[in-house]
Parts: C-alpha cells; sequence; structure tokens
C-alpha cells in the first residue's frame, strides 16, 4: 500500500508531488530541531541552577534573613527564585542580593562565570574576600560590591580586566587597603570611597586609565602623599571625589588647569592641601558647578583671577582653611549662578560687603561662620528672597540688622548668628520668617524675656520652628507657655540665663519634643509626671543647677529615647526611679547634689548605655548594688558621640564634694562657664571641653562612677573590678565597710580613686600597684591596716592621702614598728615631706624628661654669663594638686641625664639631692613654666641644669589632640607635650598666649602653620641665633619637637627614640648640616601599633 501510494504521488501529480514531499522533511527537520533546542536550554538551565549553587555553597557561610530558601538543586529553572531576574526566554539577567544579610568568603567566579549575567548587586552584606578573580565575564555590566568586609588588597589584572562591558564599578564602604585595579576602557564610574586605601599610586592609576571615565570616586580613605596626576586623560569626567583623605602639599597647578571641559564636581576637601590659594589655575572649567576645597590649610589673601572663568558655579566652598584678609565683594559677585557659598571658619575680616548682595538672586545658603567680621549684614541682603540657611555665628557682628535685614528674609529657614555682641531684645519681627525651623541666637547679650510672641496663634508665628536656641544671654522673666503653641518644636535650649518660675506644664506636651535644656537659671517647681507620656519621647533632659523640687516622675522610665538625663545640683527628693534601669540608650545619669534618698536602683544595672552616673551628695542608703556591673563588657560606643560637654573636675581632695562635674556645653561661651559658681565650690578645679569620643569601639563599660557624699553602708562589689574601661571611681564619705577588692586590680584605666571617709578595713590590695594610669589615690580615714604595697605609683602619693588609718604604714608614712606610727598621723596632711613632694616631681619628670635635655644646651650656651639668669617661659598656671599620671614609677627613683659632652648617665633621685645640695635656694637658676630649674654639679664636675616638673599633661597648651577624647595619658601623649615644651624653648614663647597667637591658637598651631609655608626660622627665638653653628643645632632640635608634636600618635617616636637622637647629635654636633635637612619630610619609622 505504502509503495502504491508513493507511486501514485510520484507518476501522478509531478511537481506539486516534490513540493509536498519537501514540507514534509521541513516538517521533520523542524521538529527535531526544536527537540535538540528544547534539550540545549535544559542543559542551559541544569549548568545555570549549577552555578548559583556552586555559589550558595561556596560563598554563603551564614543566610540569616533566609534570603537563598527557595534555591534548590532540583530546580528546572532559576528564573522562580528571589532575587534572580530572567529575560523574556529565560535567560538569567541580573541578581540583586543586596542587604540580603549574607555572610561569608566570595568566590566570585562563580557568579561572573553566568554567560548572560548583565547586573550584579551584593551591597550591604558580610562577604569577605575569598577570590575575586574573574576569568569570564563578558556580558557583565554592573558589579555592586559595596558595604561589605572586603579588607584584602585588590587583585590586578585577575580581577575586572575581562569584563569588556563593565560600565558600573562600586566597592565603596569596604576595608580595601589597596591593591592593584585595572579596568576595562569601558568603564564609566568607579567608587571605592570608604576604604583604607593608603597608597596614592593606585590613585595614580586610575587617572591614567580614565579615558571614558564619568565618575571617580576615593573619598574617605587614607590616600596620603601629593596630588602628581592630571586630569588630562580624563576626557569625559565629571565627578571627582577626592575628600576625606590625608593628600598634602600644593594642589598641583596643572591639576585643575587640564582638566576635561566636561568636569562638572570637584571635592578635595578635608585633606592637608597647602599654599596660597590664589595660585591655582583655572584655566578650562566652561562646566564646573560644585567646587569643594574645605577643610584644607590654603592661605594667602587673594582669590584666583582664573576662577572667573567657571561662571556655572552653584557651589563654591573654602571653609576651614587659612584664607585671609577681606572677603572679595566684587570678584565673588559676577558668579550670578552660586547657590552655596561657605567661606566658614577662616580669618576674613572687616566687614560683610555689600556687593555679596549681588548674588541674591539665586543664593540659597551663606556660610561666613567663625571670621573676624564685624558690623552687621548689609540691606542689599533683604532682597535675598531665595535664601534658605544663613549662618554668621561665631564673629564680632553688631547693630540692628536681625531686624532691618533677616526680617525680611521669609523664606528662610535656618538661622544661626550665635557667638556674637547683638545686644538689646529678642526681636519680635523674626516672626516674618514663618519657614524659619531653626534658631540660635546663642552667646550673645540678649536681654528681657523670650518672646512669647514667637508662637502666638496668628498667621504671623513661626509655626514651623523645630530648634530654638537662646543660650548664654541675659533673658529674665519666666518660660513662656505660648511656646507649646509651637506644635513642631523639636528642641528647647535657653541654658545659662536668669529665668525664674516653674517650666509651663503646656512645653512638657509638646508633641515632638526631644530635647529639654535649661540649665544653669534659677528655675523652680517641678517635674510633672507623664512626661513622655503625655508629650515627646524625650532624648536630652538637661535641667541641672537650678532651684527645681519634687520628686524624679516615675514616668521618666518611659523615655526609651532618652541618652543623657542631668537634674543635678536642684531640690529633688524622693526615691530614684527603678524604672530608669528600662532606658537600654541611656548613656548619662546626673543626679548628684540633690536630697535623694533610699536605695540606688539594683536595675541601673539594665542600662547597658551607661558611661556615666554620679549620684554624689545625696542621702542615698543601703548597700551598693553588685547589678551595676552587669552591662561591662557590653557597652557599645556611640550614643552621645560628638555631644559639646564640659568637664569641670574638682582637685581639691576631700575638701570638694564629689570628683567634679559634666554639662552640656553647646553655645555656651567659655568665659561665662569659668564665673559659674559651680566652678568655684571646690578650692580646686579644671575645665576640660570638648566633643564627646568614646574610649572604646564595644565591649566597653561604664567610666565614671561617683557615690560619694552619701549614706551607703555595707561592702564594696567585688564585681566593679571588671569595670575595664572605667576612669573616675569615688566611693569617698559613706559608711562602707570590709576590704577593698583584690579585683580593684582589673581597673587598669583608673585615674581617679576615692575610697576615703569610710569605715574599710584590712589591707591595702598589692594587685593596685599595677594600675599604671592611676593619678589620684584616697584611702585616708578609714581602719585600714599593714604595709602600703612598694609597687606602682603607691609611694609616691601625699602621706595625707593615708592619713587617720592607725594601723597604716610604710612609705610615704613612717616605717612599721616605728615610734611615731602608732602617734597618727591626723596631722600628717599638713606637713608633707619634701620626699614625698620631689618624688611626685621626679614621677613625671620620668614620663616627660621635659627640658631636661635642652635646658642643657642653655646652660652650656650662657653658662659663662653668671649675672644672666636662665629663660624659662611662664604658663597658664594649673589649679589643683595633681595631673593625670602616665605610667608606673620604676624602683629605684632614676633618671636618665644627658649633656652634650657626654653620654647618658643614669642618676638616682639620692644623686640629685646630693647635685642640688637639696633643691636649695642657692642652686636655683630660673622658675616658670611648670616648675624651678636648678644648677646642679655632678661628680664628675660636670654641671648640668635640673628642672622639677609638678604639672604639665592635662594642661590646656600642652596636652595632645588626643587627650580631649578621653582624659588619659599615654606614652605618646606623654612625647607630645615634651614636644611643647621643647619648643617652648627654642622658639621663647608661652604655649598659650592670646596677645600672640590670638584667642583660637597656640604654640604649637603657630609652628606648624609657619613650618607649612616654609618659614620654620622664623620660630627660632632670635636670642639663640647669636653663633652660626648653633643654628643648625637648633634646626634639629627643632626637628625633633615636631615628631613629637605629630598629631596622629602613632607617629610620634618613643622617649627612648627621642633620647636616641639627642645622643645622636651629641657625635655629629661639629658636622651638622642643612643642606640635606627637610623639616617637613622627616619621618621617625616604627610599628604603628595604636595607643590603648
Amino acid at each position: 500500500m505504502k509503495r502504491e501510494w508513493k507511486l501514485s504521488i510520484s507518476s501522478g501529480q509531478g511537481i506539486m508531488g516534490s513540493l509536498l514531499l519537501l514540507l514534509f522533511h521541513l516538517v521533520i527537520i523542524t521538529s527535531g530541531a526544536r527537540e535538540l533546542a528544547q534539550k540545549q536550554q535544559s542543559n542551559d538551565d541544569t549548568d545555570v541552577v549549577g552555578l548559583l549553587m556552586d555559589f550558595k555553597q561556596s560563598s554563603v557561610e551564614s543566610d540569616p534573613k533566609g534570603f537563598l530558601a527557595d534555591w534548590h538543586h532540583d530546580s528546572s529553572s532559576p528564573c522562580s527564585w528571589k532575587a534572580v531576574s530572567c529575560s523574556p526566554d529565560a535567560h538569567v539577567l541580573a541578581l540583586n542580593l543586596s542587604y540580603a544579610g549574607l555572610v561569608g568568603s566570595l568566590h566570585l567566579s562563580r557568579l561572573t562565570a553566568l554567560s548572560t549575567l548583565q547586573h550584579l548587586y551584593l551591597q550591604g552584606n558580610s562577604f569577605s574576600a575569598a577570590n575575586l578573580t574573574t576569568t569570564s565575564c563578558s556580558t557583565l555590566q554592573t558589579l555592586d560590591l559595596s558595604s561589605n568586609n572586603l579588607s584584602d588588597p585588590l587583585p590586578g589584572p585577575s580581577f575586572l580586566l575581562s569584563c569588556n562591558r563593565l560600565a558600573y564599578l562600586n566597592l565603596s564602604r569596604n576595608s580595601i587597603p589597596g591593591g592593584t585595579l585595572q579596568f576595562p576602557p569601558s568603564l564609566l564610574h568607579l567608587d571605592l570611597s570608604r576604604n583604607r586605601i593608603s597608597d596614592s599610586s593606585l590613585l595614580s592609576n586610575s587617572l591614567s586609565n580614565c579615558q571614558n571615565l564619568i565618575s571617580l570616586n576615593f573619598s574617605d580613605n587614607k590616600l596620603t602623599g601629593s596630588l602628581g596626576s592630571t586630569l588630562m586623560l580624563c576626557k569625559n569626567l565629571s565627578f571627582l571625589d577626592l575628600s576625606h583623605n590625608l593628600l598634602s602639599g600644593s594642589i598641583p597647578s596643572g591639576f585643575l588647569a587640564d582638566s576635561p571641559a566636561s568636569l562638572h564636581h570637584v571635592d578635595l576637601s578635608y585633606n592637608n592641601f597647602s599654599g596660597d590659594f590664589s595660585m591655582l589655575d583655572f584655566r578650562l572649567c566652561p562646566n564646573l558647578a560644585s567646587l569643594s576645597l574645605a577643610h584644607n590649610i590654603l592661605s594667602g589673601n587673594d582669590f584666583p583671577m582664573s576662577l572667573k572663568r567657571c561662571q556655572l558655579l552653584e557651589t563654591l566652598d573654602l571653609s576651614h582653611n587659612m584664607l585671609q584678609s577681606k572677603i572679595p565683594g566684587v570678584f565673588l559677585a559676577s558668579f550670578k549662578n552660586l547657590k552655596l557659598l561657605s567661606l566658614a571658619n577662616n580669618q576674613f575680616s572687616g566687614e560683610i560687603p555689600p556687593e555679596l548682595g549681588q548674588l541674591c538672586g539665586g543664593l540659597q545658603e551663606l556660610d561666613l561662620s567663625t571670621n573676624k567680621l564685624s558690623g552687621g549684614l548689609p540691606s542689599i541682603f533683604s532682597t535675598c528672597s531665595s535664601l534658605h540657611s544663613l549662618n554668621l555665628g561665631n564673629n564680632q557682628l553688631f547693630g540692628d540688622f536681625l531686624i532691618t535685614v533677616v526680617s525680611n528674609l521669609q523664606n528662610l529657614r535656618y538661622l544661626f548668628v550665635p557667638f556674637n555682641n547683638i545686644t538689646g531684645p529678642v526681636p519680635l519681627s523674626l516672626t516674618n520668617c514663618t519657614q524659619l525651623r531653626v534658631l540660635d541666637l546663642s552667646s550673645n547679650y540678649f536681654e528681657g524675656k523670650v518672646p512669647a510672641g514667637f508662637c502666638t496663634s496668628n498667621s504671623k508665628a513661626l509655626s514651623a520652628l523645630e530648634r530654638l536656641l537662646l543660650a548664654d544671654n541675659i533673658l529674665s522673666g519666666t518660660v513662656p507657655s505660648e511656646l507649646a503653641n509651637c506644635r513642631n518644636l523639636r528642641t528647647i535650649d535657653l541654658s545659662f540665663n536668669n529665668l525664674n518660675g516653674p517650666i509651663p506644664l503646656e512645653i512638657w506636651k509638646l508633641p515632638n519634643l526631644s530635647d529639654m535644656v535649661m540649665w544653669a537659671n534659677n528655675l523652680t517647681g517641678e517635674i510633672p509626671e507623664g512626661i513622655c507620656v503625655d508629650g515627646g519621647n524625650l532624648e536630652t533632659l538637661i535641667l541641672n543647677n537650678n532651684l527645681i523640687t519634687g520628686t524624679i516622675p516615675r514616668s521618666i522610665g518611659k523615655c526609651t529615647n532618652m541618652i543623657w538625663v542631668s537634674l543635678a545640683s536642684n531640690r529633688l527628693t524622693g526615691n530614684i526611679p527603678a524604672g530608669i534601669g528600662n532606658l537600654l540608650d541611656l548613656a548619662i545619669l546626673q543626679l548628684g547634689n540633690n536630697s535623694l534618698t533610699g536605695l540606688i536602683p539594683p536595675e541601673l544595672g539594665k542600662c547597658q548605655s551607661l558611661i556615666w552616673l554620679d549620684l554624689n551628695s545625696n542621702d542615698l542608703s543601703g548597700a551598693i548594688p553588685s547589678e551595676l556591673a552587669n552591662q561591662a563588657g557590653l557597652v557599645i560606643a556611640g550614643r552621645v558621640s560628638g555631644k559639646q560637654f564640659a568637664f569641670v573636675r574638682n582637685e581639691g581632695g576631700t575638701a570638694c564634694r564629689g570628683a567634679g562635674g559634666l554639662v552640656e556645653f553647646e553655645g555656651i561661651r567659655a568665659e561665662r562657664l569659668e564665673s559659674f559658681p559651680m566652678v568655684h565650690s571646690c578650692p580646686s578645679t579644671r575645665i576640660y571641653s570638648g566633643l564627646t569620643v568614646y574610649t572604646f569601639p564595644s565591649n566597653g563599660s561604664m567610666i565614671y562612677l561617683d557615690f560619694a557624699y552619701n549614706s551607703l553602708s555595707g561592702t564594696i562589689p567585688e564585681q566593679f573590678g571588671s569595670m575595664n574601661f572605667l576612669q573616675v571611681l569615688n566611693l569617698g564619705h559613706n559608711r562602707l565597710t570590709g576590704n577593698i577588692p583584690d579585683s580593684f586590680g582589673g581597673l587598669k584605666l583608673i585615674g581617679v580613686l576615692d575610697l576615703s571617709h569610710n569605715s574599710l578595713q584590712g589591707f591595702i590590695p598589692g594587685s593596685l600597684g599595677s594600675l599604671s594610669f592611676l593619678s589620684d589615690l584616697d584611702v585616708s580615714n578609714n581602719n585600714l591596716t599593714g604595709l602600703i604595697p612598694s609597687g606602682g605609683q603607691l609611694t609616691t602619693f601625699p602621706a595625707s592621702r593615708y592619713e587617720n588609718n592607725t594601723g597604716l604604714c610604710g612609705v610615704p608614712l613612717p616605717p612599721c614598728g616605728s615610734p611615731s606610727q602608732s602617734a597618727g598621723f591626723s596631722t600628717r596632711g599638713k606637713k608633707q615631706s619634701i620626699e614625698a613632694g620631689m618624688i611626685i616631681g621626679i614621677t613625671f619628670f620620668l614620663s616627660c624628661i621635659l627640658g631636661l635635655t635642652f635646658a642643657l644646651y642653655r646652660v652650656k650656651k650662657y653658662q659663662q654669663k653668671e649675672d644672666q639668669r636662665e629663660k624659662y617661659i611662664e604658663s597658664l598656671p594649673t589649679s589643683g594638686s595633681s595631673s593625670w599620671k602616665l605610667s608606673s614609677v620604676p624602683e629605684p627613683l632614676s633618671i636618665n641625664v644627658a649633656t652634650f659632652e657626654k653620654p647618658l648617665r643614669k642618676l638616682t633621685f639620692a644623686h640629685l639631692l646630693e647635685a642640688t645640695n637639696g633643691f636649695s635656694a642657692e642652686s636655683l637658676i630660673g622658675s616658670g613654666g611648670f616648675g624651678e630649674v636648678y644648677k646642679a654639679q655632678l661628680k664628675d664636675g660636670c654641671v648640668v641644669a635640673i628642672k622639677k616638673l609638678i604639672h604639665v599633661t592635662g594642661t590646656p597648651g600642652y596636652v595632645p589632640p588626643e587627650y580631649y577624647q578621653s582624659f588619659r595619658c599615654t606614652a605618646k601623649g606623654d612625647v607630645y607635650s615634651y614636644g611643647v615644651i621643647l619648643l617652648e624653648l627654642i622658639s621663647g614663647k608661652k604655649p598659650i598666649d592670646p596677645s600672640e597667637f590670638g584667642d583660637d591658637n597656640n604654640l604649637v598651631g603657630w609652628a606648624k602653620q609657619l613650618q607649612r609655608v616654609k618659614k620654620i626660622n622664623e620660630i627660632l627665638d632670635p636670642e639663640l641665633m647669636t653663633e652660626k653653628s648653633d643654628g643648625a643645632e637648633l634646626y634639629q632640635y627643632m626637628r625633633i619637637a615636631f615628631e613629637c608634636l605629630d598629631d596622629r600618635p602613632f607617629r610620634r617616636p618613643t622617649m627612648i627614640q627621642v633620647m636616641a637622637m639627642f645622643k645622636e647629635l651629641q657625635v655629629d654636633t661639629e658636622n651638622d648640616s642643612l643642606d640635606d635637612f627637610s623639616l617637613k619630610d622627616t619621618v621617625i619609622e616604627e610599628s604603628r601599633e595604636k595607643e590603648p
């Protein structure tokens, strides 16, 4: 039959039969192709599934969110998986695992092997780099690895060079230290910001291979050195950000001059660029819209004329430099497109030029703060209808410009004019600025009442106001209840005025209130029950130093956002609410100097952010809860970071109530605090101010605990020894019994330990001798017995710190078993032995070896002129009897003395007494600068000068920058103090002298400015430059001083290295030369270990 059919077709149909036969074969072929394609697609899907599962197994160690829960081996296709995007024909085009919470070691090649993958998003995870090699990624266009844990150097060509279509690469927010990055010509956007890149060659290589780059971001790294490259090859570059690095030197003239016409945004801020600003060349900048050179060291009196070519500039930020002279109003007026102009924190003087008002057509932000401007704001600024932010703070402005000019700016949202000389009543006309959100008039001389009209119900009111800052003025009267009509108020700061009466209940009920700051007034009344329930959830409640009565409301336990509570120095009664233990973000709690009663709530131990607890001078009773140590090792840094503060430290010993006080200090003049009665409540105080910075990143503990002057009983909890970061512990003037815990040897950072005036018994633990930072110890007036341990610093404190312990003996008290031991020591504190005083001085001498090197040089130079006294520079006197101690003292006491003719020699305290005839008046050859200078003749006939030091560390002008962050001294901080005194001696100038350096500078800052502009010869005291040979030697001393004064502690030499440098100078004195001497480039290489 089949054969007949075929024959029939063949013979009967002719051409038609042939066509049908061809069609039949096509159907067969098509069907086979479809089956083959389906089989190939199945194989491809299997390969893609395998690659993705391989990535999951090799790179993902933890998936806490279950982000990859639906990724399975038995899936036929990954297109239904979470995070996978496919094309209509089922090809994987994108993988988005952003912020999935994945943890693991990234094997990048498992993903780039996907042959159709175009976009890969892995940002916001915790991937480290196991292997970033990519062998095949020809279709990849986008790769985002930002915000991970990449910490290895980039691997070079094997990384991304084969990705010839890659256009976007983001490696920001990692810990990449450097390496080699070679990217394909297709790359348009490269972001390496917020890493730890220190090698500038990575930047140079990027700029030499940037022909198609549109944006390049290396900001917030650790790049050092100078800018050696230009932008000549970056023909399409539009965005360049090198801010927040350590780049230095002058900005090369060709760097901006050779920039492409496409350049739109340049940010070189927060570096160490120096040089004359007027020398910069803006040869070609037709499209430049944003230029930021802020936070550098640029100087000069003029602006570069070539900047006028950048007529499209919208943002010009030159703040935080050293520009001076008058503001060039006519020059700046030519930039008609400016929207933001910041000249803040420079040295501009004179009046604000009226020509700046010609920018009013489009100007939105103007910041002229922290200069030396005088006068007022010119009337032409009344036409600045677009202006929404105006900052004129920290100048010397006066007059009625707030009424005549500012009140006409109806679109103004932010107004800052603190720290000026504006007088009169607070202008009610500011209510014309109906969009005002922040009004800061702090630290002026406004008088009268707080205007109730600011927040009336009529149309002319500051209904949008969020922050009202009127601190440090001369305002009087009551707090107006009408402020409650400003329903958007979040912050009210009326501190340091003469306000009286209660805080109106209506204000407590403001729905958005977060910061109630009204300390240092005469406010009365009570804190109402219901705070944080009927009103906003407070973050700061700072009402210390008022006359507030009543109890602390129990509803304070509902203030779950609270970070700072200061109610000290009021008239509060009742108990401390246990609900405060619910405030997990609370960092500072100050309730001292009230009349609080009852127990210390053990619930306070649940406050896992608490670092500062001050309950001194109350009527608290019962035992100290051991639970307070529960948070040790759990505290995380950050709750109050960056807050402006001042710490008034009491240094009058037991004559003072408590260890001191911490005050919020934003918007307050320093001189105003100096006259505050709180500062003078103790015979001797010292003030520190700055921004709060934690001394630990995590696993921290309380740093300040003061329970003095209460009626606490029982024993001291052994658990307190686990507070590893505790710096101040004051339990004095209570009724404590038992022993001093041996665990206190674990308080490795303790600086102040006061256990005096209790009923403690037993021995002083020998473990206290290991506390190398202990600078102030008082265990007097107890029932302690036995020998005072001889280790560490325990024998260096005066006898008064041990007196009235009838069974206590040993240095500094009489020896054990001596007749005088049983006579008691109640009067010994008044007649402190000369030996103890000398030991304290020598202890500091050990840590600094301060003038002892360079003072000898002066003795050698002038010793033939017996009628001329040694010249030493006086400085600001310290108040108090002790400073933070640096380290333990080796026994027996000895110091190394260096002379320029002979090697180092070791002298004991006894040798010094003998050489100076007991530090007699006949041996005194000079005084000032924290100590007297004695002529000492050694046994071998050598004559040297000995400077006896008492107070250096912790004193303004001498302390390193990092000291104000932790109030702790370190070995490298001591080196800095040494450098200050060495510079003092070289220059003949005081460390702090407003008449010489101005109010905002000091000796170190002045000298570093001269160093940057290569005028170091102006630093030297002319009296020392009398002989040519001496000049070279002095420059070497100055080099050593600057190395000691490096802002980065790890770059400072050790004292041993300093002495080695001086010893080397002894050998090379005759051959000193400045031919190859570069003060700026000299660096001592040492291990980059950081201070604890």
